[in-house]
């Protein structure tokens, strides 16, 4: 005897219903900044993954962020506009094959504030392996800037004293490192000879396993002393995240062969047409007169910043560096 149709009819609807996936609920945003917020929702049991949409209110298309998890019940959404109103929602799979998604969540809201810039106002700090007289030693030379500080654009660093020894070096010769660090990548390069033009200068080129990411020169002035100077190709946002540079010279720099003050004058520009100067005069430099060098007299703590650049407590599992009254920079992480 045939069924009724209305039976089958009732048992294709039951199917469906348990083949969907359930609905995200709790949706709500924090940490709003200028041009990014963190998308949080409530997880959804069996999910497989999430995808997002986000558009400006009243926009005709949706943007589409992918890759978001089952683990996961936030994402950051960036690259966001200031004081622009855009709305989200985000759906469930349970399956890895994208078959069984829920339908759209309920639509959130939220505002982007305005942006604030910060001064134009990089942190520089020198060190040295060594500061007795006439000594090849290495030497440190690192920059700091805050979120949102404009961009440097060209930077020339000189000292009063000492030299770079160019001609102990060839093309291709390693030098020391570098590392770049902002709010969200971390560069590690070495850096070798690039071209030396004549013994008093040189080009260096810094190199990770893509090939050269960035170069600058070197080069010792007439009458003695150095200098460093370097450009920042544009790269269409004025502003930086936080930005963190350490380049080490390994026995290339020689301290001057008289003792006194060592100072360094820093000269830089920023993308936005900022000047910023400063004269460090913290390194000294000692001859050695047959006495011992003093090294047990204890340095300094004078401040702990994170790497962004910001005054910091400190931190158990936390990225810090500890900066010191001789100029010295120590990176530490205490992991708990």
């Amino acid at each position: 005897m045939k069924k009724p149709l209305f039976l089958f009819s009732f048992l294709l609807i039951i199917n469906f219903s348990f083949s969907q996936c359930p609905v995200p609920t709790g949706l709500f945003v924090t940490n709003i900044t200028h041009n990014s917020v963190i998308a949080n929702w409530t997880a959804v049991q069996g999910a497989h993954h999430y995808r997002i949409r986000i558009r400006e209110l009243g926009a005709a298309n949706w943007g589409n962020l992918l890759n978001i998890d089952s683990s996961m019940t936030s994402r950051l959404l960036p690259l966001l506009q200031p004081l622009t109103t855009y709305e989200w929602k985000i759906e469930a799979y349970c399956d890895s094959t994208n078959q069984q998604n829920s339908a759209w969540s309920v639509i959130d809201t939220f505002t982007t504030i305005a942006f604030v810039p910060a001064p134009f106002n990089p942190l520089l700090f020198y060190g040295m392996s060594s500061t007795l007289c006439n000594m090849h030693v290495s030497f440190s030379l690192r920059v700091m800037q805050s979120q949102n500080e404009p961009d440097i654009g060209t930077s020339e660093i000189t000292s009063d004293g000492g030299s770079f020894d160019i001609s102990s070096v060839s093309t291709g010769d390693t030098v020391g490192t570098a590392e770049i660090a902002t709010s969200t990548d971390t560069i590690m390069t070495i850096l070798t000879v690039g071209i030396i033009t004549s013994s008093n200068n040189a080009i260096i080129y810094s190199i990770d396993t893509s090939g050269i990411v960035g170069f600058f020169t070197i080069e010792n002035i007439s009458g003695g002393g150095v200098k460093i100077i370097s450009s920042s190709p544009p790269d269409n946002n004025n502003y930086t995240s936080g930005y963190n540079s350490l380049l080490i010279f390994n026995n290339l720099f020689v301290t001057p062969t008289s003792p006194g003050i060592l100072r360094f004058t820093a000269d830089i520009e920023s993308e936005l047409n900022d000047q910023f100067n400063m004269i460090d005069s913290s390194t000294v430099i000692f001859c050695n007169t047959g006495l011992n060098e003093n090294t047990t007299e204890e340095k300094k703590l004078i401040k702990v910043v994170n790497i962004l650049g910001k005054n910091s407590s400190k931190k158990k599992n936390t990225l810090l560096f500890y900066i010191y009254d001789d100029g010295k920079v120590e990176k530490q992480i205490i992991i708990d």
